[in-house]
């Protein structure tokens, strides 16, 4: 399974975010990403149109099409817009009028029969970095708790492993700045805080946000400590990860 920790539009290079980030959205269809989180950018231009790029559709301006949107006919992709064909998650983001989350909030995936979840997670800062109109209407809650009260309906369903990907990350610091390691401030970051208070029922973590690249592991609430990765970012770095369940 391919996965992904957010940020995959949003502040992008001109020659995707000139066609509203359809370009970002057909080249992630064709890596064969099957889930992945909503990061902070995923809001820059509002829940609106992060909900379009999901499920497809020409972009529109003034309630006219925009010119520079489905133009996937000139490389070969689908017109219309064909969105995307992975999911975003995001377990925590909250629409305030109906209480529901705004994109589901994770994803089942069968290896051999075993189910495994995978929760998307968006950091809960999200509004103190985004303009007001991107996140309007939108209601932003603590991490490690919605992933904590979402156990119990997983075990009810029969899923016992469960994948965090969460937009929030830290950064090492330290002499060596070894990627396979957890330097420094790594242990005091933000995602160390979030790990330190999750349920033991999750497996595995990966993060973002950060742009940084470490891959070691972490305390959990019970101590145990559970593997924490992050990527690095602009696709340099490629997280490889084999679960034994």
């Amino acid at each position: 399974v391919v996965v992904g920790a957010g940020d995959m539009i949003g502040a992008t290079p001109l020659i995707s975010s000139l066609f509203h980030d359809e370009p970002a959205v057909e080249t992630l269809n064709r890596i064969g990403l099957e889930f992945n989180a909503v990061g902070n950018h995923e809001f820059d231009k509002g829940s609106a149109e992060l909900l379009r790029l999901q499920a497809g559709g020409c972009a529109l301006v003034g309630g006219h099409p925009d010119p520079n949107s489905c133009r996937g006919a000139a490389v070969g992709t689908p017109v219309p817009f064909e969105g995307a064909k992975f999911q975003w998650l995001s377990a925590n983001v909250i629409v305030s009028t109906s209480g529901q989350t705004l994109l589901p909030a994770y994803g089942v995936k069968r290896f051999n029969g075993v189910p495994v979840a995978f929760i998307g997670m968006t950091l809960k800062d999200t509004p103190g970095i985004v303009v007001p109109t991107g996140v309007a209407g939108l209601e932003f809650r603590d991490e490690a708790a919605t992933v904590n009260a979402l156990v119990p309906k997983l075990r009810a369903e029969g899923i016992e492993a469960i994948v965090v990907l969460v937009h929030e990350g830290g950064v090492q610091t330290g002499p060596q700045q070894d990627i396979n390691a957890c330097e420094g401030n790594l242990a005091g970051s933000p995602i160390a805080r979030i790990v330190r208070q999750l349920d033991d029922a999750v497996d595995v973590v990966l993060s973002g946000h950060t742009h940084a690249a470490y891959n070691c592991r972490l305390p959990n609430a019970k101590g145990r400590l559970v593997p924490v990765s992050s990527a690095n970012a602009f696709g340099r770095v490629l997280s490889d990860i084999d679960v034994r369940i």
